[in-house]
């Protein structure tokens, strides 16, 4: 999954060089099939976090036929930046 993660970063959509990718798991949510999991994606430059932020206005973030949302660290919401 790291790898999947890195190649849709870097490689599909240019937001920049990925430095680490570290995958976790959290409580499951009752009524869900599936387990709540997140990601933290640690980017070499500063100017790669807009760019990744711009992907979450656009809804493109799709890994293993899951939809998923990016958020900057610590804000707990996503960062809508205009086109």
């Amino acid at each position: 999954m790291t790898t999947e993660i890195n190649r849709f970063f870097s490689e599909m959509y240019d937001c920049g060089y990925v430095t680490d990718v570290r995958v976790r798991s959290g409580k499951q949510p009752s009524g869900r099939s599936r387990g709540n999991f997140y990601c933290m994606v640690e980017f070499a430059h500063e100017n790669s976090i807009p760019r990744s932020l711009k992907l979450a206005s656009k809804r493109v973030a799709n890994f293993g036929g899951q939809s998923v949302r990016i958020f900057k660290a610590g804000t707990k919401t996503a960062v809508i930046l205009p086109s």
